[in-house]
This record gives C-alpha cells, sequence and structure tokens, in this order.
C-alpha cells in the first residue's frame, strides 16, 4: 500500500515559547477518516543521513508513502524507527505530534458480503 503524502504550509511562522510575540501561521485542513497528520519540529528534516545530508522533507515524505501508516501510532513508530536508522546524525531535539481519524465502525445493519 503506497499512501498520498502532502505538505503543509507553516512559511511565515516563527517560535512559540521564545518570542513575547511571535507571528503564527494559521491554516484549516480537513482529515477524512483514515487520514492522519504529522506536525513535526525541524529537527526531524534536519537530522544528518548516514551520507552527510540532510534527511530533508522529500525523503520523509517518500519514507512516509513508503511504509503505508494508516494511524496515527504506526506513524509515530515509522519515524521512530526512521530516526533509529540514521545513528548519531540525529541528535537535534525533535519533536512529533501525530493526528489520525479511525474508519467509522461498521453498521450492524450493513450488508456482509
Amino acid at each position: 500500500m503506497r499512501l498520498h503524502v502532502a505538505s503543509v504550509s507553516t512559511v511565515g511562522g516563527q517560535l512559540i515559547g521564545l518570542l513575547h510575540e511571535p507571528r503564527v501561521v494559521r491554516t484549516t485542513i480537513h482529515l477524512d477518516p483514515d487520514e492522519s497528520l504529522l506536525l513535526y519540529t525541524d529537527g526531524l528534516v534536519e537530522a544528518r543521513t548516514p551520507d552527510g545530508d540532510m534527511l530533508g522533507q522529500e525523503r520523509l515524505a517518500r519514507h512516509l508513502a513508503a511504509g503505508g501508516v494508516p494511524s496515527a501510532e504506526h506513524l509515530l513508530h515509522t519515524v521512530d524507527g526512521l530516526l533509529g536508522g540514521l545513528g548519531p546524525g540525529a541528535g537535534d531535539d525533535t519533536a512529533l505530534l501525530a493526528l489520525s481519524v479511525p474508519l467509522p465502525p461498521a453498521s450492524p445493519h450493513q450488508e456482509k458480503r
């Protein structure tokens, strides 16, 4: 199963908690059932791969798309495995938050085939 991975722009936002009046970016997205959202700090995409390059958003997206990650829990385990495989280059602090919308339970009135 190959998933579609898309970025949500946060250009223009600033670090929260350090500045007295940071500029924040506001956006609205809609998650359908069986979709997930991963929020992360720059430490994830700036982690160094064994070849010395930064992981970057493209490599992260390819890894997530290949993983077939339908739930928030699986998404976090996939990213944790990715970081663990990078070795000592993944030393920057990384914070993750994953959200997912589960599929609705099957109705007892639905016909089973």
